[in-house]
Order: C-alpha cells, then sequence, then structure tokens
C-alpha cells in the first residue's frame, strides 16, 4: 500500500480566503476546501501535491492547518491497510467518504519541537487514487479531523470502487449465468434421454 508523505507547512499566508469549488479535470474530483482557507501555491512545489490550502488566521499561535490533495499515481485495492504495515507512531485510521470506509492514517510527531498531527485519508478514485491530508499544530487535532470530514463529505467523483448494491448486482449477474448454464445442461441431457427413448 503506497502511503504519500504528508507535509507540514506552517508558514504565514497572505491570500484571501475563498470557498468556491475547485475541479481537477486531471484527476476527476472537484471539492470545497474548508471555510477561512485560502490557495497555499507555495505547497503544490511539493511532489505530486495537486491541490493546498491554508488557514488564512490560524486558531492556534503554534501555526496554520494545512490541507493537501496529493495525486498517487495508481488506484486503490478494496483490502484495508493494517497496522503492522505502518511506523509504530502511526495509527490506521478509516474515513466514511461516499457510503465507502476509505483507508486513512493518523500521525502525532514533532516538527521544529512542536507536537503535531497529521490525517491521511486515500480516496479510490477511478481515474487515479488521491491522498488527502490534513496537519498542523497537536491543539489543533480535534478542528483537523472535522475539516477531514467536511473535505470528503464535500468530495466528489467517479471511484474504481464498486458499492455493495453494485457488487451484488455483479454477483447476481454472474450466479444467474451459471445457473442459466447448468439449467440449459439439464435440457440437454433431458432432451437427448428422450431422443434415445425414442430411437
Amino acid at each position: 500500500m503506497r502511503v504519500m508523505p504528508a507535509v507540514t507547512l506552517f508558514l504565514p499566508m497572505a491570500a484571501t480566503a475563498v470557498r468556491s469549488q475547485v475541479r481537477n479535470a486531471e484527476l476527476g474530483y472537484s471539492l470545497t476546501p474548508p471555510e477561512g482557507f485560502a490557495d497555499f501555491p507555495a505547497a503544490r512545489s511539493q511532489k505530486d501535491v495537486v491541490d493546498a490550502w491554508s488557514e488564512t488566521a490560524p486558531a492556534s499561535t503554534n501555526g496554520a492547518l494545512v490541507l493537501l490533495v496529493a495525486r498517487m499515481h495508481g488506484t486503490l485495492p478494496r483490502e484495508a491497510m493494517r497496522q503492522e504495515d505502518v511506523p509504530a507512531n502511526t495509527q490506521v485510521v478509516s474515513f466514511k467518504w461516499k457510503g465507502f470506509d476509505v483507508g486513512g492514517l493518523k500521525t502525532l510527531t514533532t516538527q521544529a519541537g512542536q507536537p503535531v498531527f497529521v490525517l491521511v485519508a486515500q480516496v479510490p478514485l477511478r481515474k487515479e487514487a488521491v491522498q488527502l491530508s490534513v496537519a498542523g499544530p497537536a491543539d489543533q487535532a480535534g478542528r483537523g479531523q472535522a475539516i477531514m470530514e467536511a473535505t470528503l463529505a464535500s468530495l466528489e467523483g467517479e471511484t474504481s470502487w464498486l458499492t455493495s448494491t453494485e457488487r451484488a448486482g455483479r454477483l447476481g449477474t454472474i450466479a444467474g449465468w451459471w445457473i442459466g448454464i447448468a439449467v440449459a445442461a439439464i435440457a440437454i441431457l433431458a432432451w437427448r434421454k428422450r431422443r434415445a427413448r425414442a430411437a
């Protein structure tokens, strides 16, 4: 399971906050950045980061919250991440997106001597999976969780995963084909027996 590094940039911003929907045609998603967040172009210089926002008026004296979207260069499998596959200071978590439980990570660490949190959610978009990261001072972890949930709720895009209804429908179709084949085979055998008796 590939996990992109979360970038924790707590730099002052001199931009105006926007609340309009952002679209990325290449990766096939749209989302609404959180209220009070502004475009953060400096973060897009990081490898694979395609969208980035930061708080314009940080609630913490220790720095601003940052929201990033990074490309993952592939699609995501349905199996969940396992705790044994991540570093010891990282916890495997899950988030809701469009009725799916999507994999995520929660980390508490330090940056420049300050405690920080990083939340990551991996979203199985059809064209290419993306990773959302929310990071900031550890005293803002609760707000970070709420921002992640709100951003996921606003995120629209086609997924490469089937819903449980679609999976059941596909299994039903496959089962229907097998039943149809079995019935056809029985009918042919019965017809041959009748024909042999008539001869």
